[in-house]
């Protein structure tokens, strides 16, 4: 993604401050989707403290935590994915969701992780 743009820069940072705001009101009413609610926001929160992430947009489909980095399309997602386990846990996955790359047992651990396998910047 070009952050040059400083349209598609505006886009990404406002989603990432939507996007907790979101989750926080899900946990808030409570129901079955609570405790998975409580993992997805402690991703958000982890991942929103890593510059490597941050400069991606931030998106989730069924608990899982994606990034897109092609100016905020939420398809495009090339970046590994994070999503929390029933046991408390986290997992990262491949960013076509096919393959588990690791497990963690903090949201931190996890996003380090993902940060790991992030591809090197492109000039």
């Amino acid at each position: 993604m070009n952050l040059q743009d400083s349209g598609t820069h505006a886009g990404v940072e406002a989603r990432w401050q939507r996007l907790p705001t979101t989750w926080r009101l899900m946990v808030e009413r409570g129901g079955s989707q609570a405790a998975a609610g409580r993992g997805v926001l402690a991703l958000i929160e982890a991942a929103a403290a890593q510059p490597e992430l941050r400069r991606l947009y931030p998106f989730t489909s069924h608990c899982v935590l994606r990034f897109g980095s092609r100016g905020g399309v939420p398809t495009e997602a090339d970046a590994p994915a994070l999503e929390p386990t029933r046991d408390g846990r986290f997992r990262v996955l491949s960013p076509g969701l096919h393959r588990v790359i690791g497990e963690a047992d903090s949201a931190e651990e996890a996003v380090a992780l993902a940060v790991a396998q992030l591809p090197p910047p492109s000039a």
